[in-house]
């Protein structure tokens, strides 16, 4: 796979695309950066315009043709405030071979429909344990969130913040909440990483930092599940001077 894939590179196909399909979203997360001023060199994000039926579904495939990624990311916003448009698209981008990764917070239900297309990943982002995730996340609680991935395959992804990474076990007692769920097939974790300039109690201090990437380290041997690769620990221990 990996050899087919640098072929397709070397002809001109882009690896990966994102694309922020929606500009709203229901939620009002603490951290969020989609909405600050810097997000954007055009504008604040609400500012662009906001596609919506055939005009949305047009606009993606014709980004997608245009730069044939391998890889596409969808996100928002809040991806599910278009989830017809996406029954019509997800099927279209499978049938060219892209891989879609289709980002989440899953504050409405995710179609039946959607477990069976090739070639789709979901990822839902759950901010640590119940009382933390459901303070930071309302509407998009943790009941909702398990009914709504019922019957999917998805991956967990987790922001770790410095509140809940001094806090001796939280992670684990994260892993095995979620690992026990059939429905969960990996779970990632990433490290707030906030705006250039930013002042925030989310950053972590280098001490906090170091700890907590030691720990995710050790916790894969107990949760098979959790999906961190040396190469990003790695990256995450030293990272590069500029973003």
């Amino acid at each position: 796979d990996v050899f087919k894939a640098w072929g397709k590179i070397l002809t001109g196909r882009y690896p990966s695309l994102s694309i922020e399909i929606t500009r709203e979203c229901p939620l009002r997360c603490t951290g969020c950066y989609a909405y600050e001023p810097e997000h954007l060199e055009v504008g604040g994000l609400r500012s662009l315009a906001d596609f919506k039926g055939d005009d949305l579904v047009e606009n993606v495939l014709e980004l997608v043709r245009q730069h044939r990624p391998l890889h596409l990311s969808i996100v928002g916003g809040e991806p599910l405030v278009r989830f017809r448009e996406l029954n019509t698209l997800l099927p279209m981008l499978s049938e060219m071979g892209v891989a879609v990764q289709l980002v989440t917070s899953a504050v409405r239900e995710i179609p039946k429909e959607w477990a069976s297309i090739k070639g789709l990943y979901i990822v839902v982002s759950i901010d640590g344990l119940q009382p933390e995730h459901d303070a930071r996340r309302k509407p998009a609680t943790y009941e909702r969130i398990l009914r709504n991935i019922a019957g999917q395959q998805i991956t967990v992804h987790c922001t770790i913040t410095s509140q809940t990474a001094q806090r001796e076990g939280y992670y684990r007692e994260f892993l095995d909440f979620w690992s026990g769920r059939p429905e969960v097939k990996k779970i990632w974790f990433s490290l707030f990483t906030p705006q250039i300039g930013a002042d925030c109690e989310e950053i972590l201090t280098p001490p906090v930092r170091k700890k907590v990437i030691d720990e995710v380290a050790e916790l894969r041997r107990e949760f098979p599940k959790l999906v961190m690769p040396n190469l990003v620990l790695d990256g995450y221990r030293n990272p590069p001077n500029s973003p």
